[in-house]
């Protein structure tokens, strides 16, 4: 219980009284404590009264009682009046504080709202003061502003139409110039479309040519490899006809010698072998000449297929000179338009980028126009209207009244919350005690319950 009234009292001396207009941060805390216990004040009160209720039946019911236990159910009734009526006070005294910092804080929000509205008068009587001590100087430089800022407009407005006019033409100039380039150079692009064509056959021809010349040189190689190879074979079934007669003579002759009677027989192998040596002979000759004359018109077409590449060639070579004049006189031609073309281009950018500066130009015109003809407006509107100069300063002494008057009362209600703190601090603190005791209380039982 003692530890429970003391960490009371310390919260209870963390409060400090609200100041002049303002209350601290400690006492806010404070209030807001307050305010916090408030709720579990009263609970606390109301279970002190229902106690006391109970209490006052117990009374009634006591007539049976012995003296003794009725002295002591008496004195615990008084007690559980005292306890509710400490609890109840507490409760109210809660409220009156809560009640009372809401005050102080209500009045606080006026006083800022009268301040801010005064601040904004004052401003704005400032700067009607400052326009009208210079009034005469700002008619004069504005309207010289204004004057300037008309003329520059017009100028920039009627060198923009000169100029809008000369990009115009310059534009169908251009594109006239256009039509009649591509007109002009048509014809040379035609002929170097046809060049080029001519050029493109003549390579293909060039290349069949080459392809027909390679297949001569392998024709003219293979006649001249089969003659060779013919001639070759004719030969030696003449050196082997040769042979067989030289073996057959020797042996003629030995059977002659000898007298042998196979010489008849030599004699007609002999006959045999002489006629084989001549057909061979006649192979030999015919093998020589069959093949001669193939390598012959082998070497023939290889010729003229050699005379028709170098015909292509000179024929490619004649294409890709027409071709190159043709190109190059259209490169010329069409080189000198584009520079015409692109010289009348830059001209029109140029005239663009004068139009561009001009539109800049009016711009700052028109906005320094539009600036000073509001300063100049403004200015007149408050020399015309000294009476809302006058309005302003009546409401600015009738505001600064009601602000001295709104700051007395919250230092008012700043002293009558600190009374009303001093003066409720012990049933707050009871309060708040009992709270603390009936929440340690409910923990309690719920600990044992679980407990058990």
């Amino acid at each position: 219980m003692d530890d429970t009234t003391q960490r009371a009292e310390r919260e209870e001396a963390a409060e400090t009284p609200a100041g002049s207009g303002a209350q601290d941060p400690e006492g806010r805390a404070a209030v807001e404590g307050d305010a916090a216990a408030e709720g579990v004040s009263e609970d606390a009160a109301t279970q002190a009264q229902e106690t006391f209720d109970g209490s006052g039946e117990g009374n009634e019911k006591a007539i049976s009682i012995p003296e003794p236990a009725a002295k002591a159910a008496g004195a615990a009734a008084r007690a559980a009046m005292g306890a509710a009526s400490t609890l109840r006070a507490g409760a109210f005294a809660m409220r009156d504080v809560r009640n009372a910092s809401r005050q102080s804080a209500s009045a606080r929000s006026q006083a800022r709202t009268i301040e801010d509205a005064l601040e904004t008068d004052r401003a704005t009587l400032a700067h009607r003061n400052e326009v009208e001590s210079g009034y005469d100087r700002i008619v004069e430089e504005q309207s010289r502003i204004v004057r300037e800022s008309q003329a520059r407009i017009s100028a920039a407005q009627q060198k923009t139409a000169a100029l809008d006019e000369e990009h115009s033409a310059l534009v169908a100039d251009l594109d006239e110039l256009k039509a009649s380039n591509a007109s002009e150079l048509r014809p040379y692009k035609r002929l170097v479309e046809t060049s080029k064509g001519g050029l493109d056959d003549a390579n293909r021809t060039l290349t069949e040519a080459k392809r027909a010349l390679k297949v001569a040189e392998t024709q003219a190689k293979e006649a001249s490899e089969r003659r060779d190879s013919q001639v070759n074979s004719a030969s030696r079934s003449l050196d082997n006809a040769q042979a067989r007669q030289r073996k057959v003579q020797d042996e003629l002759k030995h059977a002659q010698a000898t007298g042998s009677p196979s010489v008849g027989k030599l004699q007609s192998e002999n006959v045999a072998a002489l006629a084989a040596v001549t057909n061979a002979k006649a192979e030999v000759d015919k093998a020589m000449k069959d093949g001669q004359n193939a390598v012959e018109n082998a070497q023939t077409h290889l010729w003229t297929q050699n005379q028709s590449v170098d015909g292509a060639k000179r024929a490619a070579q004649d294409a890709q000179g027409r071709y190159a004049a043709h190109k190059e006189d259209y490169d010329r031609r069409h080189a000198a338009a584009q520079a015409k073309e692109a010289e009348l281009q830059e001209r029109i950018d140029e005239k663009k980028r004068a139009i561009d500066a001009l539109a800049n130009e009016l711009d700052e015109a028109q906005a320094a126009l539009d600036e000073a003809q509001g300063l100049l407006d403004e200015a007149n509107l408050i020399h015309s209207t000294p009476e809302e100069t006058e309005r302003l300063v009546r409401s600015i002494a009738g505001q600064q009244v009601d602000l001295d008057e709104a700051n007395a009362e919250i230092e008012h209600l700043a002293e009558s919350e600190k009374q009303l703190r001093l003066a409720t601090r012990g049933s707050r603190l009871a309060l708040a005690a009992a709270a603390i005791i009936a929440l340690a209380v409910v923990v309690l039982l719920v600990i044992s319950c679980t407990a058990r």
